[in-house]
C-alpha cells in the first residue's frame, strides 16, 4: 500500500507545479504590461488592468487599463514581440481585439 502513494503525491506534487508555475508566469505577464502602460503614458504610477482576454492562441492579450485618474482606456499586447497598443484606434488593437466578445 506505500508503494501507491508514491506515484500518487508525485503526480500531485508535478500538477502543482506545472499549475502553479503558470500562474507565476501569466501574473509576471500582467505586471509587465502594467508597467509598459504606465512609461508609454510617461506616469510614475503603475497601470491597473482589467477586463484581459487571451487571442491570437494565447500570444495576445486585450483588455482595459486605468492610470490614477489620469487616463483609461483599452490595449492590447502581444506576448511573443512585446509590441503594446493603445486604446482603440491602434491598428494592432483593432486587428486584434474587435472581434473579441464581452
Amino acid at each position: 500500500m506505500h508503494n501507491l502513494w508514491i506515484p500518487v503525491v508525485a503526480i500531485f506534487i508535478v500538477a502543482g507545479l506545472i499549475f502553479g508555475g503558470q500562474a507565476y508566469s501569466e501574473a509576471q505577464r500582467d505586471a509587465h504590461i502594467a508597467a509598459s502602460i504606465s512609461q508609454r503614458l510617461g506616469s510614475q504610477t503603475q497601470a491597473d488592468i482589467s477586463h484581459l482576454k487571451r487571442v491570437n492562441k494565447g500570444y495576445g492579450v486585450c483588455g482595459d487599463f486605468y492610470l490614477a485618474n489620469v487616463e483609461h482606456g483599452h490595449f492590447y499586447y502581444n506576448s511573443a514581440t512585446e509590441h503594446l497598443a493603445l486604446g482603440t484606434d491602434a491598428k494592432l488593437y483593432h486587428d486584434n481585439c474587435d472581434r473579441v466578445s464581452d
